[in-house]
């Protein structure tokens, strides 16, 4: 970046410009990427414009879009939308280097991912919420559809908490795996509606079994 194109950039992000001045900036400079990225993130600057401008702009560059509050909500999920139309074409690295820090507006378009490595990521993502989880856990697509969802999650600190705990509890289909892993986490009154449904699996009504004798005899 030279020093003219500094001086327009801090400008752009700190200097005290109306609506106008940045019309006139991205008129002289509609042909600098880096200028014109600044200008469509200012709250002042033309959506019509902008809107234009995002289909154009890098991946790395619209995830910089939708992580910056200052800029026009409009424009942040226009972005967005243009990095979800695009994630399908990415290759499994891209994806994964995207979801360790996509922000949580983002990741909540992704609930249905089904690929071990890049939902590793989004669980390891420090933007990631228990509501967030909680959608995955009750998005319906069937058993096979988050296998691989409950096979990362099981290694996950998330079960230990209750509402997790209590979510993956109450999916009919959950794998056995899990139920057994997030008994410790449930309250009494859940295990025992646990292990009176008539849904529960015998090898979990055993876990529970053992998992309140240990209780007791730990006491």
């Amino acid at each position: 970046m030279d020093k003219i194109e500094l001086q327009i950039v801090r400008k752009i992000k700190f200097g005290n410009i109306n609506a106008k001045e940045l019309l006139d900036v991205y008129y002289n400079n509609e042909g600098n990427y880096r200028i014109v990225f600044f200008l469509i993130q200012h709250p002042s600057f033309s959506e019509k414009i902008a809107l234009n401008i995002i289909p154009r702009l890098f991946t790395i560059d619209l995830l910089r879009i939708i992580k910056n509050r200052r800029t026009n909500p409009f424009i942040r999920k226009r972005a967005e939308i243009e990095f979800v139309n695009k994630y399908p074409r990415y290759a499994q690295g891209e994806k994964i280097t995207y979801m360790k820090t996509a922000p949580i507006s983002l990741l909540n378009y992704f609930i249905c991912e089904n690929d071990i490595k890049i939902l590793n990521e989004i669980l390891d993502n420090p933007q990631c919420t228990e509501e967030l989880i909680l959608k995955m856990i009750n998005r319906e697509d069937g058993l096979k559809g988050k296998y691989n969802f409950y096979e990362v999650l099981v290694n996950k600190e998330w079960i230990k908490r209750r509402q997790i705990a209590e979510g993956i509890a109450n999916d009919k289909k959950a794998p056995i795996k899990i139920m057994l892993e997030i008994l410790p986490y449930l309250t009494i009154n859940n295990l025992d509606k646990l292990f009176n449904s008539i849904n529960t699996h015998k090898i979990i009504k055993n876990g529970i079994t053992e998992y309140l004798n240990n209780r007791i005899n730990n006491k």
